[in-house]
C-alpha cells in the first residue's frame, strides 16, 4: 500500500504507514504471465458487488475526527502485504477492492482481488511467497524491517504474516479461494513464532470471506 498524507495526520501515523508500505524495490510480477490468453471478455469485466467487503458498511457510519477510512476499487493498488514495496499491481487481476482504516497508530485493511482464473490467482500467491523470501529483512536503524510467515489452514491456501519494524508490527492473513485472494491486515503485537492466537480476529475474517467468495460467479468453479 502507498499513501500520501499531509499536515498533522502524517506525523501521527508515519510509523503505521511505513509498516503497510513494506520496504525494497518495485518489480514486475510474473503472475501477469499466467493470465495471458485466459480471460474472456466477460471475465475481464468482473465486478465486486457493492457492500461485499466485511468492513465496507463502516464507510457510512459516523467517525471520529482522527479516524480516516477509505475505499478503493483501483486495479493498480498492490496487495496490502507488499514486502518488496511494489509501486503498482501487475498481476492481471479482473477486479479489486480495498478498505483501509487509520486512526493515529492503528492501521487496518481488508482487500479482495478477483483474477480471471485459478491459475492466475495461484501465480499471485506464488509471487507473494517469493517476495516474502526475497525481501524478508533489510534496512538499518529506524529503517530496519523483517517479515516472517507460515502456512495457515484457510480456503484453498493461506498464509499468516508478521511484519516487524522499528516502532511497530503488523499481523496479516492472506487467503486464496478459487480465483480470488483476500487480505486482512492489522497493526499490533506479534511475535516471530507467529502463534495462531495472535491472528485469531484476522483468521476469523479470512474464513468468513473465503466462504463468501464462492458466492461470486465463477470464483470457485
Amino acid at each position: 500500500m502507498r499513501r500520501v498524507m499531509t499536515s498533522a495526520v502524517m506525523a501521527a501515523v508515519a510509523t503505521v504507514t511505513a509498516t503497510a508500505l513494506g520496504t525494497g524495490q518495485a518489480m514486475a510480477s510474473p503472475a501477469a504471465q499466467a493470465t495471458a490468453g485466459v480471460a474472456s471478455g466477460a471475465e475481464a469485466k468482473a465486478k465486486l458487488p457493492k457492500g461485499f467487503l466485511l468492513n465496507e458498511a463502516k464507510m457510512d457510519r459516523p467517525r471520529k475526527p482522527w479516524e480516516h477510512l477509505k475505499l478503493s476499487d483501483s486495479l493498480k493498488r498492490p496487495l496490502e502485504v507488499n514486502p518488496c514495496d511494489r509501486n503498482t499491481a501487475r498481476d492481471g487481476r479482473s477486479a479489486s477492492r480495498t478498505f483501509t482504516y487509520l486512526a493515529e497508530t492503528d492501521y487496518r485493511s481488508e482487500q479482495v482481488v478477483l483474477y480471471p482464473s485459478k491459475r492466475a490467482a495461484k501465480a499471485a500467491m506464488r509471487t507473494l511467497r517469493a517476495d516474502l523470501a526475497k525481501c524478508d529483512s533489510g534496512g538499518r536503524g529506524p529503517e530496519r524491517y523483517a517479515y516472517r510467515w507460515k502456512s495457515t489452514d484457510i480456503g484453498d491456501e493461506a498464509i499468516r504474516v508478521g511484519g516487524f519494524f522499528f516502532e511497530n508490527r503488523t499481523r496479516s492473513v492472506v487467503v486464496r479461494r478459487g480465483s480470488a485472494i483476500a487480505v486482512y491486515v492489522r497493526t499490533g503485537l506479534v511475535t516471530k513464532s507467529l502463534p495462531v492466537s495472535q491472528f485469531r480476529p484476522l483468521i476469523k475474517d479470512a474464513r468468513k470471506m473465503a466462504a463468501k467468495l464462492c458466492g461470486l460467479p465463477g470464483v470457485c468453479k
